[in-house]
């Protein structure tokens, strides 16, 4: 039948087809693939506890034996009703089954086949999106407005709201899968029970991935020309020199691979910006971060890479020289910056 853009996803699955009985939710963000397949189950029986009502097999029982899947979508439940079966799909191929129920539709369920990210050419997306009551829905990665309006969402309902810096680290924190996303929101709600507003602290204290940002911060300033007050200050208060070297080691891979990006978009800084942000770099001013795409070609992110894991292995095998192997590194890199 179709195969559902990006764009319209979030509203297809608020209302699904009555037409459509087939559904294939595929893609790299498998936290997003399974919170979709199971909204669609929701709206499509009474109460998805009900294991008369829903039922989940994995792609490789279905493989061994089609007939499994068969019988289960032409069940029905105890008490009546609507049905529905969710599948995950996995190396082997269910496409047997899945052909079976194209050609004879069950009356009163739903299948939902859930999978990784296929090409528009995989056999099980052009079967499900060929079909006249089949529907295939990619889920890609949450971009930086999709992880604005989930933040923003979470803390409408909670009747929170978050400093200006909190905000900031939550962004920076969240967007590499949509389940961790939610389960890191419902656990800073959680944690500020009975406050109305989001503190810096709450966020570094709770979510995870965001205790790392204040070595991030001091790696953003050297690769952007600056080191000295902010070295200073981080050893000041106590930074752990072995995170502040795998932060400039890490964060120079993400800007080579945003500044290629950038580079096969044609010079288009949305591309590596887009990349950054994924890579957890959202707490950045977007200024910075295409001022830095633009400063630094690949060519010279590369060349840092190898000094800076060769850095990282000298702190992990003596302690006792971290803090200047870190301070040294950052420095090699915020002249490097200054010369471009």
């Amino acid at each position: 039948m179709v195969a559902v853009s990006h764009r319209d996803a979030e509203r297809f699955v608020a209302s699904p087809p009555e037409s459509v009985f087939l559904f294939l939710i595929h893609g790299s963000d498998a936290g997003m693939v399974r919170e979709r397949a199971l909204a669609i189950v929701t709206q499509r029986v009474d109460d998805r506890r009900d294991p008369f009502q829903f039922v989940e097999l994995s792609g490789d029982a279905v493989s061994a034996d089609p007939l499994t899947l068969l019988d289960e979508a032409n069940t029905t439940p105890l008490f009546g009703g609507r049905r529905a079966i969710l599948v995950e799909t996995g190396a082997k191929s269910v496409i047997p089954a899945v052909a079976s129920l194209i050609a004879a539709p069950p009356a009163a369920c739903t299948i939902v086949l859930t999978a990784g990210a296929l090409k528009k050419d995989a056999p099980l997306r052009k079967l499900v999106e060929g079909a006249k009551q089949g529907a295939g829905l990619e889920c890609l990665p949450d971009t930086e407005q999709d992880i604005h309006a989930l933040v923003d969402r979470t803390l409408l309902e909670a009747n929170l709201v978050a400093t200006p810096e909190a905000r900031a680290l939550l962004l920076a924190a969240l967007g590499e899968d949509r389940l961790m996303s939610r389960a890191e929101l419902s656990k800073l709600v959680l944690y500020v029970h009975g406050r109305e507003h989001v503190e810096a602290a709450d966020v570094e204290a709770i979510v995870a991935h965001a205790s790392s940002i204040a070595s991030d911060r001091v790696v953003a300033a050297a690769f952007a020309g600056r080191a000295g007050e902010t070295l200073d200050a981080y050893f000041a208060q106590g930074g752990d020199a072995g995170a502040l070297l795998f932060g400039a080691l890490r964060y120079a891979l993400a800007l080579h691979r945003a500044r290629l990006a950038m580079e096969r978009e044609g010079g288009r800084a949305d591309a590596g910006v887009t990349a950054l942000y994924r890579a957890g770099f959202g707490f950045m001013h977007r200024a910075l971060m295409e001022e830095q795409l633009k400063s630094w070609t690949s060519a010279r992110l590369g060349a840092l890479i190898e000094p800076l894991r060769d850095a990282q292995t000298r702190a992990r095998a003596n302690a006792n020289i971290a803090q200047m192997e870190a301070e040294r590194a950052l420095w090699r890199v915020a002249r490097a910056a200054g010369k471009r």
